[in-house]
């Protein structure tokens, strides 16, 4: 806890003292508008009230529209829903005609630095911006350095960021580094590793490829110490062991087959990713990934699919290197994509925990316009009905972080993270990018 407020602490004082503290030019008090309007001056009194007018809300729980109805916001939680009585004209936004639903996630999110060796281009607060442009509202963020994702978090929690909130995982972890993560070599010195990424205030824990039963296992519960969860992929350890070891998350489809295959039959070797990710749909036994969703579900493990980058690898080559796809495999990969996706909506129909994610930049995956994408992916290719998708951008996201009695529906009590579009997504799932307003912990931001 102090590693972790102390850096929102530092950031928040840094930020008053490099502010003159007389009335900024539109603003109401001592203080510039991204100090007024964060948490901390909330809860001591200056709470910003204001109200949205004739909107009919979304509940994504049911898939159902209400009637035009008044949504009133106090700081950064929904107070009330109903006939609202008036307000001074600057505090209404007129809704008649809107529909406003729970901001979107983006559990699987790397904001990097523009960089000639990851092909980015665009800055960390740029991309911030494009995220809440698209109507992502929460992201956990799966840095390269916890440092920056958490110093990131605390800056968007405050407003001075214009992005979306942000749960900091950890600097990547396998055993042997690579060009992206941190080596750890031992289950012992996992175990402290876990210990240093909790004392800087990372809440996830994210394991990458190369990684033995051993060290997960003393990962996992270095963790559970820390009051952390563990995402990750599925490469050395197959789905379902990690899952008994007690992984919380598993991210990607692409691990997934690894438990379904005949223990007889043997992989060749695989020119690209591509390749090797649709030999293991097409060879992953129906009867035993039915049996992986049981063993999932008894474990209460969640998965964030990321069919959107799949995708995108069949098109794009990969980051490790790939070539592009022949197109005999990109016909491959679209068929493994679909096979993953009707995976995932099978597992959230059993009730199971399913999150969106992207993991943009990835092979050109582009940050928030993949997150509407990979809604259309669920029901173009795994069958979802609209309503479901938009339950696992939201609400389903919200379960996988353990924050469902917090944000993730439009409710009384919950924190104010909205999307006030001109159409019904429920109808066309285009309307998605008719975004009019975007609220983050009751702010709306200004998307200019």
């Amino acid at each position: 806890m102090r590693g972790r407020w102390g850096i929102v602490w530092l950031l928040l004082v840094g930020g008053l003292l490099s502010s003159p503290l007389e009335a900024q030019p539109g603003s109401r008090g001592p203080f510039p508008d991204w100090a007024r309007e964060s948490w901390w001056m909330r809860r001591n009194g200056f709470e910003p009230l204001w109200m949205l007018r004739g909107v009919s809300v979304i509940d994504v729980r049911t898939g159902e529209v209400g009637e035009p109805t008044d949504v009133v916001i106090r700081g950064d939680i929904i107070e009330s829903i109903g006939s609202a009585p008036d307000l001074p004209a600057a505090q209404v936004v007129d809704g008649k005609g809107r529909f406003v639903m729970p901001g979107l996630f983006d559990l699987h999110a790397h904001v990097l630095p523009p960089s000639p060796r990851f092909g980015t281009t665009m800055k960390a607060e740029d991309t911030l911006l494009q995220l809440v442009r698209h109507g992502v509202t929460t992201i956990r963020l799966l840095p390269l350095a916890s440092e920056s994702g958490i110093a990131w978090a605390a800056q968007t929690g405050t407003g001075r960021l214009r992005g979306p909130s942000i749960v900091p995982a950890s600097t990547l972890f396998e055993q042997t580094a690579q060009r992206t993560s941190q080596g750890f070599g031992t289950p012992e010195t996992a175990a402290a590793w876990v210990a240093r990424e909790a004392w800087l205030g990372a809440r996830w824990i994210k394991v990458y490829n190369s990684m033995d039963e051993d060290s997960l296992r003393a990962i996992v519960e270095a963790a559970e110490r820390h009051g952390l969860k563990v995402c990750g992929h599925t490469a050395d350890v197959p789905p379902h062991r990690a899952a008994a070891l007690g992984m919380h998350c598993i991210e990607h489809i692409t691990g997934i087959p690894r438990s379904a295959l005949n223990p007889a039959l043997r992989p060749p070797r695989f020119e690209s990713l591509a390749e090797r990710t649709a030999w293991y749909w097409e060879n992953a036994e129906d009867e035993r990934l039915g049996q992986l969703l049981e063993t999932l579900l008894e474990h209460g493990t969640s998965w964030v699919p990321t069919l959107v980058v799949t995708e995108a690898i069949a098109e794009n080559g990969s980051h490790d290197g790939s070539p592009a796809a022949s197109e005999d495999v990109r016909h491959r990969m679209t068929a493994a994509v679909r096979k993953g996706a009707r995976l995932a909506v099978d597992y959230h129909r059993r009730g199971g925990k399913v999150g969106l994610g992207t993991d943009f930049p990835v092979d050109d995956v582009e940050p928030g316009a993949s997150a509407i994408r990979e809604i259309e992916l669920l029901v173009e290719l795994g069958g979802a009905t609209t309503a479901e998708a938009l339950q696992i951008a939201t609400l389903g996201s919200a379960r996988v972080l353990g924050f469902e009695n917090l944000v993730g529906t439009v409710e009384p009590g919950r924190l104010a993270h909205l999307l006030v579009l001109k159409g019904n997504p429920l109808e066309d799932l285009s309307h998605l990018k008719s975004i009019e307003l975007v609220v983050v912990d009751g702010r709306r931001l200004d998307l200019d």
